[in-house]
């Protein structure tokens, strides 16, 4: 247990220094801006695509679809309470759902699977983060435009998205480590050595910028209610889900741990910008990232201790 606070602490103490720096007006909108794109188009790319290709890890594809599944009968949970409870807007059920389902598995659950599970698990997150924001992400903006109707209707949007993540570095490179992956050819050396030295930057550089993104937090009581829902939902009903489902199914071992754990990552903050581009939700979703971040602390922590 010790071993396992020993090292989570430094990985949220990253995410803090992040906070500290936008806080104190170290570090300005501009300066984040460009840690951000680096981050998100050179550093995590170079990770990707060098885990991927070199990686050999197996049931790749069959933990990648249990954990969709799990998210999406979660998703539809978490709109069921929010019709019931809530409200019975489409879109704002959608952004609950959204909440109490999407991971920060790209900025967060990267660095934590790496530095408890190494390259094997690296490969099993990155695809699962395929399935996860390649779909997740399209199946609520579908159905924010469903309850907030625009010009062009649910197929401009979907169009849209498509575009986006045809355009998105992070999908890209994980398509393109599975593709040359399955060459059986290896890296050429220079690139193999490149990616070697981009790639150690991509986890601090991005624990850092979440940190320094996160937004602020409402002191609205039914705003603080439905964030705190929103993340039980997310850090304890998503990982249970997905561990008992894929124990029945047999997929035990470093997949069932790595999936578990992955689950167990706060709400992501690309909930917040869908939440901040299309609806009025926004303060909820910012909230939720926020408060699901702070108690991932306690639970991504008790989860380790219990798989490892």
């Amino acid at each position: 247990m010790l071993q396992i606070i020993g090292l989570i602490i430094p990985i949220f103490a990253v995410i803090g220094l992040g906070r500290a720096a936008v806080s104190y007006q170290k570090l300005d909108a501009a300066g984040l801006a460009v840690l951000n794109g680096f981050t998100y188009w050179v550093a995590l790319p170079a990770l990707l695509i060098g885990s991927i290709a070199g990686s050999h890890g197996e049931n790749l594809l069959e933990v990648s679809v249990v954990y969709l599944a799990c998210c999406i009968a979660v998703f539809l949970m978490s709109m069921i309470i929010c019709y019931v409870f809530i409200d019975r807007s489409v879109a704002h059920m959608a952004i609950f759902g959204l909440n109490s389902t999407y991971g920060n598995v790209i900025f967060l659950g990267t660095p934590v699977v790496s530095a408890f599970f190494g390259p094997e698990g690296v490969s099993l997150i990155l695809a699962i983060i395929a399935f996860h924001s390649g779909i997740l992400l399209p199946l609520a903006a579908a159905l924010i435009e469903l309850g907030t109707p625009r010009q062009g209707g649910v197929k401009a949007v979907l169009s849209n998205t498509l575009k986006g993540l045809l355009r998105n570095p992070i999908i890209m490179s994980i398509v393109a480590g599975f593709v040359w992956r399955a060459t059986g050819l290896g890296l050429p050396s220079p690139i193999q050595h490149m990616f070697a030295l981009l790639g150690p930057a991509a986890a601090p550089l991005a624990l850092f910028c979440l940190g320094g993104s996160l937004p602020a937090v409402s002191s609205d009581r039914a705003i603080v209610t439905e964030a705190t829902l929103a993340t039980v939902l997310k850090l304890a009903a998503l990982p249970v889900c997905i561990g008992l489902v894929m124990w029945q199914l047999g997929l035990t071992g470093l997949p069932w741990r790595v999936a578990v754990v992955t689950a167990a990552m706060p709400t992501g903050a690309n909930a917040f910008m869908l939440a901040r581009r299309a609806t009025d939700f926004a303060a909820t979703s910012a909230s939720t990232v926020v408060t699901a971040s702070a108690a991932s602390v306690l639970t991504i922590t008790l989860f380790l201790a219990y798989l490892r």
